[in-house]
């Protein structure tokens, strides 16, 4: 299965510099409130997957599923 463009994509993702990389050789240094922002937003990610997760299945998608049979 080919998919337009994929191909593109993935020759141009080839770069050489990392992608947190600012033209300078040193590492990024993360500020004193990062890691409770990045704890927040993981808590919020979790949820709203374990809602989407926890949602029952739309009857149209069975009644497709049903017609694979």
């Amino acid at each position: 299965m080919n998919f337009r463009g994929a191909g593109r994509l993935a020759k141009d993702d080839q770069s050489t510099v990392p992608a947190n990389d600012a033209g300078g050789n040193k590492p990024v240094r993360k500020r004193k409130g990062d890691n409770a922002r990045d704890a927040n937003v993981g808590v919020a990610l979790r949820s709203v997957y374990s809602r989407t997760v926890d949602e029952p299945v739309p009857n149209e998608f069975l009644d497709l599923l049903s017609k694979l049979d």
